[in-house]
């Protein structure tokens, strides 16, 4: 006998991150202004009643998401924050980052948003935010070389986790997106195994 396959039931909890992830991302594209509440209702296929039920005004909705996107930034950040600069530290941040990019595609855009000059001064105070501690993981300094290679990095890490699934999975996609961006560091010596334990990134 087949068994009759049963549909995983979001808990309330991952709804609202899915819906403050599709925020980010129209936010990342449209701007604060072109953001309407009923523009998410379309995009994550809930009424605009429905929306406000769980997020009361265009306020809130826009506020969670992007506290959403810099929380979970500074998760992936906080797994480096006490490694030393070097290539272990660069390793950790891009998987971290990347696992996160691939879950989380709103996130992503607005990530990419993030980086100067900004499309929507509105949104600057938590661009600014999210920039910084995508940034900080990498330890940049003034070098221009490795500030060059930090953001062309970040670059093709976003472009790439957002336009992967028309050719792969994410299991296909993801050390082929590792090893363009550890290229693009100008690393010469082979990836340094992860570690065993890498803590969550979507926290918000």
């Amino acid at each position: 006998m087949t068994r009759a396959f049963r549909p995983v039931r979001l808990s309330s909890e991952d709804i609202d991150r899915a819906i403050l992830d599709t925020t980010a991302g129209l936010l990342a594209r449209r701007g604060l202004r072109d953001t309407a509440v009923q523009a998410v209702a379309d995009a994550t296929g809930y009424s605009k009643t429905g929306l406000l039920g769980r997020f009361p005004s265009k306020e809130a909705l826009v506020d969670s998401a992007l506290r959403q996107c810099v929380e979970q930034t500074r998760a992936v950040h906080a797994q480096v924050a006490q490694l030393p600069d070097g290539p272990r530290r660069d390793a950790t941040a891009l998987r971290g980052l990347i696992d996160l990019a691939l879950l989380r595609r709103g996130w992503t855009e607005l990530a990419l948003a993030s980086v100067p000059p900004f499309r929507d001064e509105a949104l600057r105070e938590r661009l600014s935010e999210i920039g910084d501690l995508l940034f900080d993981m990498f330890h940049m300094g003034t070098d221009l070389e490795r500030r060059a290679r930090v953001t062309g990095a970040i670059g093709a890490l976003a472009v790439l986790a957002l336009t992967y699934d028309q050719e792969a999975t994410p299991a296909q996609a993801r050390p082929l997106i590792l090893a363009t961006c550890w290229g693009a560091l100008g690393h010469h010596r082979p990836l340094p195994e992860a570690d065993d334990v890498t803590p969550d990134a979507d926290t918000g």
